[in-house]
């Protein structure tokens, strides 16, 4: 008569090692779930973009020039 082993962990046998293994699966499942719901959306805007612009040219790192062509990609 066969009985069922509640050892057997995930069917990754039983003692230590499959308790060590289910629970490190366990904990980098939680860890991703995490990760994945702890991201903040970036809100990187266009106005940011143009400030940076501004600076730079203010600052003397670009030209009028290149102000005016990268302000168009922008």
């Amino acid at each position: 008569m066969h009985a069922c082993s509640y050892l057997n962990y995930f069917g990754w046998g039983g003692g230590w090692i499959g308790m060590l293994l289910a629970i490190t699966a366990l904990v980098l499942a939680v860890y991703f779930i995490f990760r994945l719901i702890g991201r903040k959306p970036c809100n990187f805007d266009r106005r940011d973009t143009l400030n940076i612009l501004k600076r730079r040219l203010a600052s003397g790192e670009i030209t009028p020039e290149e102000y005016e062509k990268l302000k168009n990609v922008i």
